[in-house]
């Protein structure tokens, strides 16, 4: 298999090829956040509960995160260009069978199938922008990948809420049908065959099967502890199966020669420290996220559409930033960037925690702008440096790693958010006690900032010593 060269593009014509790919990254992070505005309408038209319907949501993050390395492992070994079109067609078809599901089982299962295309897409963005774009010039469309993430996380809710209120829930899913069907034929025409020299070698089912039954129970344990409680039998069962299930993983992946995650790629510190400061700074983006709308809605009684005006700051900021960052990364090298970022974004959450019931809305603005600022001035140098810290022919299953980092980070960030305010010791229904616990969780967020500033430290200094040998 003939490896595609950094020098088949032309500088014009990568940036077509890249438009043409992050249209299908924007389509599924759409699809990520447009179903929050439908559930309202799902619960009135199939007549459930909430906890039913949280499953449309949470099983395809659960799905997608669930087989990303499985999806990398396997793209490593195909020409890209067929696996992620096959990714447009799964999930382009699967947006169908959503918009005519006849119960809410229905609309669940085919989440679940169309997730399955989101995976896929996901897991091979990253890899594709580094196979076209040659190493010192990643850090922009990196950089703009991130936009792209952050406006389709944008995009979702307002045009969610438009569609729906104009044609109906099923809308949100007939929408992904021209996008799709756009995407699908332009790659066949744009992007040229990406092939690595990689041998077919015998997949790894078992190893596979293990990944995917151990993120599945903590993602489960994480996202559902605080429902079930966190000393339930149902929370010690899942946790246990997931701790077992990465360990029997972790061993057989070390012993065999083809392992389904690559264990080897973790001995690199730029690898293994870029994944966790990744890890951490996705932790971080909930915090605000999640307490921010909590906060303006119970303490200072701002209404709901002001709330989504006030929260916009920090996406149009990462927006901006990402391509900075990239560019900078490009420029002066990817760990000063990003340590300078995660700085920004930790000052950001450190502000939060002062906040108290005479908070203006200015203030609230500078803050989220200044976390926005530091999420997105660190997100794009540390996708680089964990890109090319890893082998090139190797990218598919890296890509798909730093996208699982990014679900699992979310979905942690999540649940000890909400931990950290049932941990505060205020009452929770009080506008003092909510203010107590909120600034706790924000400090809290802070030093798990602080931690991620001094891995990009450690690893800083590790590649200074690394350059003087």
């Amino acid at each position: 298999m003939k490896q595609v060269s950094e020098q088949t593009y032309q500088s014009w014509y990568r940036w077509i090829i890249f438009t043409v790919v992050v249209s299908g990254t924007f389509m599924v992070n759409v699809d990520s956040s447009i179903m929050n505005v439908a559930l309202p309408v799902l619960e009135k038209d199939f007549h459930t509960t909430p906890q039913v319907l949280q499953w449309v949501i949470s099983a395809y993050l659960l799905m997608i995160t669930g087989i990303l390395p499985i999806i990398g492992t396997l793209s490593d070994r195909l020409d890209r260009k067929t696996v992620f079109l096959t990714g447009i067609g799964i999930f382009t078809f699967g947006s169908l069978l959503c918009a005519f599901s006849e119960s809410i089982l229905q609309l669940i299962v085919f989440r679940i199938f169309q997730s399955i295309g989101g995976a896929i897409i996901m897991g091979n963005v990253m890899s594709i922008v580094s196979y076209i774009f040659p190493s010192g010039e990643r850090g922009r469309p990196l950089g703009l990948v991130g936009s792209v993430v952050a406006a389709g996380t944008i995009v979702g809710p307002s045009l969610g809420g438009f569609l729906i209120s104009s044609f109906g829930w099923r809308s949100v899913f007939l929408v992904n049908l021209p996008i799709g069907a756009i995407s699908f034929i332009a790659i066949i025409f744009v992007l040229m065959s990406i092939r690595s020299n990689q041998a077919k070698n015998s997949f790894d089912v078992i190893g596979a099967s293990l990944y995917f039954l151990a993120i599945i129970c903590l993602l489960l344990f994480m996202s559902e502890g605080s429902t079930w409680g966190w000393d339930s039998l149902v929370s010690f069962v899942t946790i246990t199966i997931s701790i077992i299930s990465f360990l029997f993983l972790i061993r057989r992946e070390i012993s065999i020669e083809h392992p389904i995650i690559q264990i080897s790629l973790f001995r690199s510190s730029a690898f293994s420290i870029g994944n966790f400061t990744g890890y951490i700074s996705y932790i971080m983006m909930m915090f605000p996220g999640i307490l921010l709308p909590l906060y303006m809605h119970q303490v200072l009684h701002i209404s709901e559409s002001h709330i989504g005006f006030l929260l916009t700051p920090q996406a149009v900021c990462m927006i901006l930033f990402s391509p900075i960052g990239g560019w900078l990364a490009d420029k002066y090298g990817t760990h000063g960037p990003a340590m300078i970022g995660l700085l920004f974004a930790t000052l950001g959450l450190g502000f939060m925690s002062m906040f108290h019931i005479h908070t203006s809305y200015l203030n609230i603005v500078i803050a989220l702008s200044l976390f926005g600022i530091g999420i997105g001035l660190f997100t794009s140098p540390n996708n680089v440096a964990v890109l090319e810290s890893a082998p090139l022919e190797k990218s598919g299953i890296t890509g798909s790693l730093m996208a699982t980092v990014r679900n699992f980070g979310r979905v942690s960030g999540v649940a000890l958010s909400v931990l950290f305010l049932q941990l505060s010791g205020n009452h929770l229904y009080t506008t003092q006690g909510f203010i107590h616990a909120t600034s706790f969780s924000f400090t809290m967020g802070f030093f798990i900032g602080i931690l991620g500033i001094l891995l990009t430290l450690i690893r800083l200094i590790i590649q200074r010593k690394l350059r003087a040998l």
